[in-house]
């Protein structure tokens, strides 16, 4: 458990899955139906993104440690001496050079997988801290955590052929940048806000005033819904439609039978409420995807029951406990 705290897998472990669906969509656009190739392309790619995801997590540990202990807030690096907090970054790094061994020759892959950290370290270190930059520290959050990365995926998967691919690769990128890298950020700030200012953070949320936060914040709004569009037109918009249609049923039900509420980026204080678009990103569309994915190969039904039990069962458990505490 002491491990999983050091690598905070709470705050990104929710976020592989829309990185699952662009692998499925790869799966489906190019008729791969080779089990165990569709297993090896899986399991790397996602322990690439994982090994980010890592070093995101302890190096900001690392530079938020008196930020941390002037908000009250668990931090596990502070528990280690300065010898072991080197040893725990240094060991990420390796784990990092040697993944890029696998992923060589291909140039543009290794680039955006390195990208991100570097993202990744100039958006928590002393020298640079965006992370206390406004607008830069959510811009360089979401290259580091999504775009990178899903640049990352797809020139692995492409083999860095960018001409053909272009429109998909360009709008799937920005889509996973603007919603789950700066508009999950923005949410992240706002749920943040006591701690951050009682630590003297400058975050956008709390340092940004609140008309040009709010034009920010529908600009990155709008990003998301039409690169997502464009992303997916490019794939076959077809695909899509019994995801959406089993969202707006739910939406529906959550809405007039449970009373919940739904937001873009700050939640409703003291009232059921859930991030809108989320639950189709993270648990929806990889869900039907995986199951399109299985009919057509049945051997792919292993797939599903693991991802069930990896992504889709937590959800579960956290569908419940939000029902309980609200």
């Amino acid at each position: 458990m002491d491990f999983f705290k050091h690598i905070r897998i709470a705050t990104w472990w929710f976020k592989l899955p829309p990185f699952l669906v662009l692998i499925y969509l790869y799966f489906i656009k190019e008729n791969i139906h080779n089990f165990g190739q569709e297993v090896f392309l899986i399991l790397f790619l996602l322990s690439g993104v994982i090994s980010i995801a890592i070093f995101a997590s302890l190096i900001n540990n690392y530079y938020d440690q008196e930020d941390d202990a002037i908000a009250g807030k668990e931090n596990k690096m502070i528990n280690l001496g300065k010898k072991y907090q080197f040893l725990v970054l240094a060991s990420i790094l390796l784990v990092g050079i040697l993944f890029s061994i696998f992923i060589f020759p291909n140039f543009y892959a290794l680039s955006f997988y390195w990208l991100s950290w570097f993202c990744f370290y100039i958006y928590s270190c002393k020298q640079f801290r965006l992370k206390e930059k406004t607008y830069l520290g959510v811009i360089f959050d979401g290259l580091g955590s999504q775009f990178f990365p899903t640049l990352f995926i797809f020139s692995f998967l492409y083999q860095g052929d960018f001409g053909n691919h272009l429109l998909l690769i360009s709008s799937g990128s920005i889509w996973m940048m603007f919603s789950f890298g700066m508009r999950s950020l923005i949410i992240h700030q706002y749920d943040d806000y006591v701690n951050d200012t009682k630590a003297g953070v400058s975050t956008f949320v709390n340092s940004t005033p609140q008309l040009p936060r709010s034009l920010f914040q529908r600009f990155v709004l709008a990003v998301e819904i039409i690169s997502f569009l464009i992303f997916m037109w490019t794939i076959d918009w077809h695909i899509f439609i019994i995801p959406i249609l089993i969202y707006i049923i739910l939406l529906v039900i959550f809405k007039f039978i449970f009373n919940i509420k739904f937001y873009f980026f700050e939640a409703l204080q003291n009232q059921k409420s859930r991030s809108l678009f989320f639950d189709f990103y993270i648990t929806i569309l990889p869900f039907t995807l995986l199951t399109l994915i299985a009919f057509k190969n049945h051997q792919n039904g292993i797939l599903l029951v693991v991802s069930i039990i990896l992504f889709n069962v937590p959800t579960l458990f956290n569908v419940i406990k939000f029902f309980k505490l609200k």
